[in-house]
């Protein structure tokens, strides 16, 4: 129990098998999301028959906060509430105000894809929320209605990440999932749309289904090219090594 609750150099905090502190908790309020990402959610996938969570299987808002009271007292200093997209759980603001009011709690933001963030940010805001991280994949529209599968225009994502600027829910971060040469070419485009929005790319995102998948590009200042990875041929090439007596980690694909 000691091992398991406190680091190899005597933090209280929960700790891996390796004993480092664990002190950041993501916590998913829904397995729904308003997109339907190619290399997330694929609506071949993720269709009209998909059977996702019912609302009586979900915990309640009560649930969360007070498993969230745990994990602090046990050490934790930062939550990120994530999805699913978040922004689609209904009132979810009433468990930013929960979570916010946690004696001990440093950070607490969210991760969206800026869909519903426009009329929501004001209301976060004053709930407690500090800082958001918006995905957005493309400034072309064109190219991110096709990724996100429903049409969506990129306008009011952007709409969502001045609005969250405006309300002082900053830094906002961006982040791009580079799939194509073309998204690539639009990262110096993202830099710093606004005051207190920065930018960063998802280097090691796979993207796609199947013979269509592509492997990002690592870090903005990378030449590698994008080449198609197959899921069988990028599970053989994910090294494993076996840790005695702590399990087995995966390995990044190189």
């Amino acid at each position: 129990m000691e091992r398991a609750l406190g680091s190899a150099d005597g933090d209280r905090s929960p700790g891996d098998a390796l004993g480092r502190p664990l002190r950041d908790l993501r916590i998913s309020v829904t397995d729904r999301c308003n997109f339907r990402c190619v290399y997330c959610m694929p609506k071949e996938v993720f269709g009209r028959d998909f059977q996702f969570l019912k609302r009586e299987e979900l915990l309640t808002f009560e649930e969360i906060a007070r498993l969230a009271r745990v994990f602090v007292t046990c050490g934790v200093r930062k939550i990120r509430v994530t999805g699913g997209e978040p922004l689609v759980r209904r009132n979810v603001e009433r468990l930013i105000e929960q979570l916010a009011g946690i004696d001990g709690l440093r950070d607490l933001t969210m991760t969206t894809n800026g869909a519903l963030l426009a009329p929501k940010a004001r209301t976060l805001r004053e709930a407690g929320l500090q800082r958001v991280t918006v995905s957005l994949d493309s400034l072309e529209d064109d190219v991110f209605k096709a990724m996100n599968d429903v049409g969506f225009p990129v306008a009011r994502v952007l709409e969502g990440i001045e609005a969250a600027a405006r309300a002082e829910l900053t830094p906002v971060t961006v982040n791009m999932g580079c799939q194509t040469r073309r998204q690539r070419s639009q990262r110096a485009r993202h830099g710093r749309p606004l005051p207190g929005v920065g930018a960063r790319p998802s280097p090691h995102r796979v993207h796609g289904r199947g013979h269509d998948q592509r492997l990002a590009a690592r870090g903005s200042g990378s030449r590698r090219r994008d080449r198609p990875v197959d899921r069988r041929r990028l599970a053989a090439r994910a090294r494993r090594a076996e840790l005695p007596g702590r399990g087995r980690v995966a390995l990044p694909v190189s």
